[in-house]
């Protein structure tokens, strides 16, 4: 039996499946579902060419499969395999004449979730006449929404299935050009109920359907042109419609809804109940579509205006000047000053407009607090609450490394090489069993495709480190062979590819696809040599406080144990741990260089640490010096090191300062400006000592491993942030999915560094508060939120950075006036004085009017009032030519008056 499918398979006899499965009884049939598995496997292995890959399979040995996999499966085995089997629809049809299996109306009713079918509607009536399925109504809608044909053919589509696809349509029912004319053509025939349909598209808005899904049925109840009786009829549908999440939904109920408002049937107080969560919303369409509508409620109807009024304090919530002031006007002319409406509105007392409360001082009894300006302490880099860890035991480490494997990125890391290094060769025959699981999730996490690279190192020290230990403890141990024997045959399978990079075997021999990589690689094996020769004098690198800081005080102790052993630090070694060293307080750690260094090592600390302003003594490493000059002075050059053989490197990437402009972006008409950035090319030059930095600034230019690259220079962050902007920044709204990943993280790492910003910081955080990702604008606010308590912010110069970039439109102002509005604004008055220096200087940038700048000097109007105080001198200037714009006047003359 199995050799008979094998000889139809191989021989690719196509016509001999049918006719063999027929013969075969339903034991016999699943006796072969193993081996018609193992069939499937083989055919579907990749064949590598010169230029492409294919299957091992032939077209025809696949449809054999898919058809013997059909006959003998049950549902479990053969899967949501929707396509191969339909492919040819007419054999298809003979296979179930003989033998439609009993999971395949089960298997048909599931197809809804899938991406494509390849059958349709019409089949799906055909197998049901025929008793092959019974199927859902969710089928049924899901199906005919995407066959706009044949509507006549049988009598149930219109009477029944329509009804179906009104409440649970195809998500491809927006897509399919046909319908909108159809449904309009059917109910003018009467073969579709019109005020049946017209309440179905109001209830759509409430179904959870996707926005176009959404939107469509909102554009079929518009296009048939509801009458005001069949609007009043369907008033419960409409006002439940206003609770949907879908704006489009909200907005066009709420132009039908303005159609009725005089006739004496609206109900104003079930729409009283609506409207604070309409006027809560985030889209401005909606709430100014929600205080027209009160409006002419108002104006159409005599009514008690409390319950009203009150519901209508609820657009105070928003900062909006223009909403504000149109909830300010309707409640002056329509609301008398009640208890009620004034102690209503004393709940958003604080939110509301300066302005706008001038306007309402009749309903506002008490004032706003005065704000208190902060008192700022310094901002420590190293205190105890970002103390990392420090591993006390074997078993300690065993704990702790899947940890570090989760998350290689962080301090987790650097604690479990430390660990390693003090702890890897205190086991025994019982401590050494805890080794097991820790190996395998390093296996698993090897053995995937895509692994970051620092990930890779640590699974690879990980994983030879256990094969160490196999060797020593054999029974013990004996399921780690069986584990890498499988992980081994997952990475020979992948060699054959070209781009794969090798991760298992001997640390030295794992592939590195750029000079970052190779840096990180050369680290890792230095780790792995001390870890094998039981070598427990610590890593300098290794970081003291998260997220990357290593404690003055801890260096110098450090340097003092291998002075003492007559140990060279590893040149990659000594150099990482002067980048991650914080600088912010070295008075302790000075005295204690001064009292336990010597030589080199002290001299170099009294230079790194500021008490020597120039270096001194004898230059024996090049590379430490210069790295502790770059790190401690990264824009000034020490003519002592005149003599380095650095010379080749272009001085930007020591000052971590380039040339950058925000130009017209002419090839582009949809992002109307562009953001560049000139970073020289740089390849690694072979030195005698070479510097960790020139790894990383070299071509190829890795952007997978910025995270890294942060936590390896947060000192000078200029170079990596440079890197980010060039890469991902150039327009305002890239929506990639990996530039987006890199700019959060890049703007997440920057948050937890908490240094003061360079020239590079202040592009990147004004570049980001612009960025058409919330998450990311978040973040930046918090950064700027933070840099502010602690003044060490320079809001003249990041204001620059902003108005270079929008006085050339680079992104919609509007998300930075939102983020204003609702981070930046109001915190304390140290941030109100803060925030009126930011936007005066980006107003200053400014020269003919842009889209939206009639927001941000609302905005800058609002900051003014809470400060007290007048328009910037060369701001006046602007405003006075701004105002004969007509959208500006009223704005600029308000400005002009303060």
């Amino acid at each position: 039996m199995k050799e008979r499918l094998y000889e139809i398979l191989n021989e690719e006899k196509i016509h001999e499946i049918v006719p063999f499965l027929k013969q075969l009884t339903a034991e016999e049939k699943q006796t072969l579902v193993p081996t018609i598995k193992k069939m499937d496997r083989e055919i579907n292995k990749i064949v590598m060419t010169k230029n492409s890959y294919h299957t091992a399979g032939s077209v025809n040995q696949h449809s054999i499969i898919d058809i013997a996999s059909f006959v003998c499966m049950d549902q479990k085995n053969f899967g949501k395999n929707y396509w191969s089997l339909f492919r040819n629809i007419e054999q298809t049809e003979q296979i179930l004449e003989w033998g439609c299996p009993d999971w395949f109306s089960d298997f048909i009713n599931d197809s809804i979730d899938a991406e494509f079918t390849a059958f349709n509607y019409q089949h799906i009536l055909g197998w049901t006449e025929k008793g092959y399925i019974r199927p859902k109504p969710e089928l049924l809608g899901h199906h005919l929404s995407n066959y706009p044909a044949d509507l006549d053919q049988y009598p149930e589509t219109l009477s029944t299935h329509f009804w179906y696809l009104c409440e649970y349509p195809s998500k491809s029912l927006p897509f399919q050009k046909e319908w909108s004319p159809l449904v309009q053509k059917l109910v003018t025939e009467q073969k579709i109920d019109r005020k049946r349909f017209l309440r179905e598209c109001l209830l759509a808005s409430n179904r959870n359907f996707n926005k176009n899904v959404t939107g469509w049925f909102m554009d079929a109840f518009t296009s048939l042109k509801p009458t005001e009786a069949e609007l009043v009829e369907l008033q419960d549908e409409l006002l439940g419609g206003l609770a949907s999440a879908q704006s489009k939904a909200v907005n066009t109920i709420l132009i039908h809804l303005k159609k009725m408002v005089g006739n004496p049937a609206f109900k104003n107080d079930e729409f009283a109940h609506y409207l604070p969560n309409l006027l809560s919303v985030e889209v401005k369409t909606v709430v100014m579509g929600s205080l027209s509508l009160t409006e002419k409620i108002f104006q159409h109807r005599r009514l008690d205006p409390e319950t009203l009024g009150i519901a209508l304090t609820s657009a105070f919530v928003c900062k909006d000047d223009s909403i504000q002031s149109k909830a300010a006007k309707i409640i002056l002319k329509y609301i008398p000053p009640s208890k009620a409406i004034k102690e209503s509105l004393s709940h958003y007392s604080d939110n509301i407009l300066t302005n706008v409360r001038s306007l309402l001082e009749t309903y506002i009894e008490e004032k706003p607090q005065e704000l208190e300006a902060m008192v700022s302490e310094k901002l420590p880099l190293i205190t105890e609450e970002n103390k990392v860890k420090v591993l006390e035991s074997f078993e300690d480490l065993m704990f702790f490394l899947p940890l570090a494997i989760e998350d290689p990125y962080s301090h987790h890391c650097d604690t479990a090489l430390s660990g390693f290094a003090y702890f890897a060769n205190d086991v025994n025959e019982e401590s050494v069993k805890l080794i097991e699981p820790v190996f395998l999730k390093a296996c698993k996490t090897i053995a995937k495709w895509e692994v970051p690279y620092l990930n890779v190192l640590l699974c690879n020290l990980i994983i030879n480190y256990g094969l160490n230990l196999l060797e020593k403890y054999p029974v013990q141990l004996k399921n780690l062979e069986k584990i890498y024997q499988k992980t081994s045959q997952e990475e020979a399978a992948r060699e054959a590819y070209s781009n794969y990079h090798k991760k298992l075997g001997p640390i030295g021999k794992v592939g590195a696809g750029s000079p970052v990589m190779k840096a990180f690689k050369e680290l890792a094996i230095y780790t792995y040599e001390k870890i094998k020769a039981g070598d427990s004098v610590p890593l300098l690198f290794a970081i003291t406080h998260a997220p990357c800081w290593i404690s003055p005080v801890t260096l110098v102790e450090r340097l003092e144990v291998y002075q003492n052993k007559n140990i060279e630090p590893h040149h990659l070694d000594m150099q990482l741990a002067l980048q991650r060293c914080a600088l912010d307080n070295t008075s302790e750690a000075l005295q204690l260089a001064e009292k336990k260094l010597k030589g080199e090592y002290k001299e170099l600390l009294l230079f790194f640490f500021g008490k020597n302003t120039e270096p001194k003594g004898k230059f024996e490493h090049p590379a430490w010096w210069m790295t502790a000059g770059i790190t401690r002075s990264p824009e000034k050059v020490f003519k002592e090191f005149s003599s380095f053989e650095y010379h080749t490197i272009p001085t930007e990437f020591f000052s971590g300062i380039y040339k950058w402009k925000t130009i017209d972006s002419k090839k582009n008409s949809y992002y109307p400006a562009e953001l560049n950035i000139e970073i020289p090319k740089y390849h690694v030059e072979k030195r005698k000592d070479p510097l960790l930095l020139e790894y990383f600034i070299a071509e190829p230019r890795e952007l997978s491993e910025t995270l890294g690259m942060m936590w390896c220079f947060p000192n000078t962050l200029g170079n990596v942030l440079a890197k980010v902007i060039k890469s991902c920044l150039f327009y305002s709204g890239i929506a990639e999915v990996y530039e987006r990943n890199l700019v959060l993280n890049t703007v997440q790492a920057l948050y937890q560094v908490k240094k003061p910003l360079d020239e590079m910081g202040y592009l990147f955080l004004g570049t980001v508060l612009l960025d058409g990702d919330k998450t990311i604008r978040g973040t930046a606010a918090e950064i700027w939120l933070e840099h502010v308590s602690y003044k060490m912010i320079d809001n003249a110069q990041l204001g620059k950075v902003i108005g270079i970039h929008e006085k050339l439109e680079w992104a919609p102002v509007k998300r930075l006036t939102d983020l204003i509005q609702h981070q930046m604004l109001n915190v304390s008055k140290n941030h109100n004085i803060a925030l009126e220096e930011l936007i005066s200087n980006i107003l200053l940038q400014m020269e003919d009017p842009i889209t939206n700048l009639k927001k941000l000097l609302e905005v800058y109007h609002e900051v003014l009032a809470l400060n007290q105080s007048q328009a910037n001198k060369k701001v006046i200037e602007k405003l006075n030519d701004w105002k004969e714009n007509s959208s500006l006047k009223k704005i600029c003359n308000h400005l002009l008056k303060k």
